[in-house]
């Protein structure tokens, strides 16, 4: 068989020949809430609206504009345990990794009733991950923002809870909500977080919760839809949609940078090939660099794993001949990075 190299991906995206790489568009996954401040929400304002504002002012036009695209995510519930299982999960097409190739921007919230916490809890919380403890979502928290350091090649931002009306919860469950953004946001982003340390330059934490509640973590009522309903309304709309669009692009914008003169350079001998990705019989990856922790993993387009394997050599070939033909999708990983490729078998 003949091959012929159609294409070569390095692991980041390098400065080409029209300026450094850009962290302007991507995708917003959400539940109501998330939708209720996207809008229209019968407020004077909303996300689109606001992005065309941003854009205007700062004169950004085509690939330079910002924009994102919003999807209702997940199926089911949207809590912190939910967003954990997201990112932990290897496969390509149920984790994380299924929008991390075609989205610079990822933003990520959880819905309202992640603000019913019981209590500060305790470590052995975590054997039920579902529970509502603070040391719970502490948890949650430092393992979904573990996943995210390892795509520096993407921006995330990630949003406090989403907080309850005085109907929907009581002055513990609030007080304990409140407890958790503050650190979220003001130890944990802040780097002083003892557990996790150094807070990655490729997250931000937008502190949606403390933005409409009052002192004690109770949504104020102006914000709320009405009684019995802590969805956020148009007045929460018009003061959070702005504010949204202001910290999450000044925020990604501002990693460009950081991007193209640290974390680039830093990692660009991590560079690997994949050819062909139109095979009957085997594909190549080529690295540039050995890791003892390069691993291979290629998933069928149901996200199950076909076969798994360690990079040991600088060209390794991986045999598909046995494969049906269709799309598959080959995940490159170690402690550093992970990349997904898709592999067309014929």
């Amino acid at each position: 068989m003949r091959i012929i190299i159609l294409s070569a991906f390095s692991l980041f995206f390098v400065i080409t020949l029209f300026g450094q790489t850009q962290f302007r568009s991507g995708i917003f996954l959400h539940h109501s809430t998330g939708l209720c401040i996207w809008g229209p929400n019968g407020s004077s304002t909303d996300i689109p609206q606001e992005m065309a504002s941003y854009n205007f002012t700062n004169s950004y036009t085509d690939s330079n504009a910002v924009t994102l695209n919003e999807e209702w995510w997940a199926p089911s519930d949207n809590e912190w345990s939910t967003q954990h299982d997201f990112f932990k999960d290897p496969s390509p097409i149920t984790g994380i990794d299924f929008y991390t190739p075609n989205n610079k921007i990822i933003v990520i919230k959880s819905c309202f009733p992640s603000s019913s916490i019981t209590s500060i809890g305790q470590a052995s919380d975590t054997l039920n991950p579902t529970d509502k403890t603070i040391y719970n979502y502490k948890w949650h928290w430092r393992n979904i923002v573990n996943v995210m350091k390892v795509h520096p090649s993407n921006f995330f931002v990630i949003w406090t809870n989403a907080p309850l009306e005085i109907n929907s919860t009581n002055l513990s469950e609030a007080g304990f909500s409140d407890i958790f953004c503050k650190w979220a946001k003001d130890t944990l982003a802040q780097g002083l977080d003892s557990e996790f340390g150094a807070f990655p330059s490729n997250v931000y934490v937008f502190d949606f919760f403390h933005k409409i509640t009052d002192a004690m973590g109770v949504e104020l009522p102006q914000y709320a839809s009405g009684p019995g309903d802590s969805h956020p309304n148009a007045v929460a709309t018009e003061l959070v949609a702005p504010q949204f669009v202001q910290e999450v692009f000044n925020a990604s914008i501002y990693y460009e940078t950081i991007y193209s003169q640290i974390v680039e350079p830093s990692t660009q001998n991590l560079n690997f090939k994949v050819y062909p990705n139109f095979s009957s019989d085997y594909i190549i990856i080529k690295l540039q660099s050995l890791s003892n922790k390069n691993n291979a993993t290629l998933y069928n387009s149901q996200g199950n794993i076909i076969l798994s394997q360690k990079i040991i050599n600088y060209n390794t070939q991986i045999s598909i001949a046995n494969l049906a033909s269709g799309v598959y999708y080959l995940k490159l990983s170690n402690e550093k990075m992970v990349e997904v490729r898709k592999v067309i078998k014929k």
